[in-house]
């Protein structure tokens, strides 16, 4: 059984999803949506193609969130990724784990907005 976060994150990077819970930017109640993610170390980044969505906007107003990685649930902090450096990094990361993502990167398309969850610490 891996012990440190960076083998509990590498035993699960491979997974095709995620589920992400926000809270609801009015109700405060908990909101969950399955969702592309890539790790890289102890980092986890995810994106959206659409802004607008719900849970996007739910962190907007709350970025504390939880991903449940399967046999991994951690909760962390999205922080925005404002750069175009970083914004690439995590495209780059998404193309070479998704075909799909991989394909769109051939005609230009990538993620409306990129995020990274900071302060990553296991949740039960």
């Amino acid at each position: 059984m891996p012990d440190s976060l960076a083998e509990r994150l590498a035993a699960v990077k491979d997974r095709s999803t995620c589920r992400i819970t926000t809270r609801g930017r009015r109700t405060g109640r908990p909101h969950a949506r399955t969702i592309w993610f890539a790790v890289e170390d102890t980092v986890v980044y995810v994106a959206t193609l659409n802004a607008r969505r719900d849970w996007v906007r739910n962190v907007q107003k709350n970025p504390d969130v939880e991903l449940d990685l399967g046999s991994l649930r951690v909760r962390g902090r999205l922080t925005t990724i404002t750069d175009r450096t970083g914004e690439a990094h995590v495209r780059d990361l998404l193309a070479r784990k998704y075909w799909m993502a991989w394909i769109a990167s051939w005609f230009g398309r990538g993620p409306e907005r990129t995020f990274r969850v900071d302060e990553l610490t296991p949740a039960g």
